[in-house]
């Protein structure tokens, strides 16, 4: 006789790496395509002057490409530990992925990050960390 499980199906079965690293590579590539047009979209706005500052340059859109395409791999690498080494990677990740994400919310606020950043600037950065974060989390569902 078998007794059900309480695990939830998708936990039990087994992670496919080819499936994460498509996923990530493609939720990499499109978190840097939707930053990159918000990122100009919030320069038509005005949302990145020159007095906005990262470690003393002007804010460019290298930062925005490297900071969108690096956490959702970093994201996925994280996922691979979590399932080669507990029971329920899903559940774990899905928690630290929130933590992490209420985390970058106080970014764009940090005196180190950003100079003389206006509200729209604020927004803007925002938005692009909502992006990032979606962009990891569609990735380890498609695993």
């Amino acid at each position: 006789m078998t007794t059900p499980s309480t695990t939830p199906a998708t936990e039990t079965q087994p992670i496919s790496n080819r499936l994460l690293t498509v996923g990530a590579l493609t939720a990499a590539v499109g978190a840097v395509l939707v930053n990159v047009l918000l990122y100009f979209a919030g320069g038509a706005l005005g949302a990145f002057p020159p007095s906005v500052q990262v470690q003393g340059e002007p804010f460019s859109v290298l930062p925005v490409v490297i900071f969108s395409f690096v956490p959702v791999l970093v994201a996925a690498l994280v996922f691979a530990l979590l399932a080669r080494f507990t029971q329920r990677p899903k559940r774990v990740f899905y928690i630290v992925a929130a933590v992490v994400f209420v985390l970058m919310f106080f970014t764009p606020f940090t005196p180190f990050t950003l100079s003389a950043a206006p509200t729209v600037t604020v927004v803007v950065l925002e938005l692009m960390h909502v992006v990032v974060a979606a962009a990891a989390i569609w990735a380890v569902r498609r695993a």
